[in-house]
């Protein structure tokens, strides 16, 4: 298993988090629709700060290491819609 504290640091370098408000429903980074706990399936923005995910590593350490590994594979497999037509012209 991976380390939670290298995941949280690659997350980190990434981007991946931005703390939602209750009321959003979209992404800010890809405009996707964001699930029940505000992270974002599409491009793998994760909607909760790093300290509150710092926390639930030391609580949940195989929990919050599947949580960030999935977020980071999915960030790596997000391409914009917009960059395929432009690489055509």
């Amino acid at each position: 298993m991976v380390d939670a504290q290298a995941l949280l640091t690659e997350a980190r370098t990434m981007g991946l988090f931005k703390p939602q408000a209750p009321f959003e429903v979209h992404c800010a980074n890809c405009h996707g629709r964001l699930d029940g706990k505000g992270d974002c399936p599409t491009c793998g923005l994760i909607g909760r700060g790093e300290a509150e995910m710092a926390k639930r590593a030391q609580v949940d350490p195989a929990g919050t290491s599947k949580l960030l590994a999935s977020a980071i594979e999915r960030r790596k497999a997000y391409r914009p819609s917009g960059r395929e037509k432009s690489a055509e012209r």
